[in-house]
């Protein structure tokens, strides 16, 4: 498989953050083949940014149709052999595709290659936390420190499109029962922001999470 990578970034009203998760991907030591923002629907000027980038980025705009759909509309576009995920309020740090497709390259047996997160306020520096050792890190994988094989698409397929579904988390879940190996570079590969928006503030996901809960319990009691 060529070693192309694209970078999907679902956006919806993320102007205050999206020109600086371009312009993550944009000084990556090992850039991105194609990046490619999906515009969900947004209200305020989330288009405008990603347009601003010109040809750096491919926009999909789309009608207000949630995260799972404007994903798999991301991936739909890719041509990448390898797919980087990115939410738009985050960033990623200079080396991580690098130090992801070094860990893939050297070891054809993982499908999924992630790594830590450094979460910061909104506000802050978060590159001046690294820099001091700083900050929290937390090692879990997350979508957003996920560069992946395109096959493991090909095993597991899209993401959900159930709007009562945490998307990413039912994914993760069937990658988990195909079995297919995560391993980490064990280095901060992200910059995740945390501020009044975060899809984990919001009250009322919490009925999204257990809907998602459900129905990954009642897939594994059907097989």
């Amino acid at each position: 498989m060529t070693e192309t990578i694209s970078v999907l970034i679902p956006a919806y009203n993320a102007e205050p953050f999206l020109a600086e998760a371009i312009e993550s991907c944009l000084a990556q030591t090992r850039l991105p083949d194609q990046i490619i923002v999906i515009d969900d629907g947004s209200t305020d000027r989330t288009g405008e940014v990603a347009r601003s980038f010109a040809d750096s980025i491919t926009l999909i705009s789309l009608e207000r149709s949630g995260a799972g759909v404007a994903r798999n509309a991301g991936l739909a576009a890719a041509t990448g052999g390898y797919i980087a995920m990115l939410d738009a309020d985050d960033r990623m740090t200079s080396n991580r595709l690098e130090l992801q497709m070094e860990l893939l390259d050297s070891r054809p047996e993982v499908g999924i290659a992630y790594g830590h997160q450094l979460i910061f306020q909104d506000g802050e520096d978060p590159a001046e936390h690294h820099a001091n050792g700083t900050g929290r890190v937390l090692t879990q994988c997350v979508t957003g420190t996920v560069t992946c094989r395109r096959s493991v698409f090909d095993a597991v397929g899209p993401f959900s499109n159930d709007p009562d579904t945490i998307e990413v988390l039912d994914w993760f879940a069937r990658i988990d029962d195909q079995g297919i190996l995560k391993a980490s570079v064990e280095e901060v590969v992200l910059y995740r922001r945390h501020h009044e928006n975060n899809w984990s503030t919001q009250n009322q996901n919490r009925l999204k999470y257990v809907h998602m809960l459900k129905t990954v319990l009642d897939r594994r009691r059907a097989q």
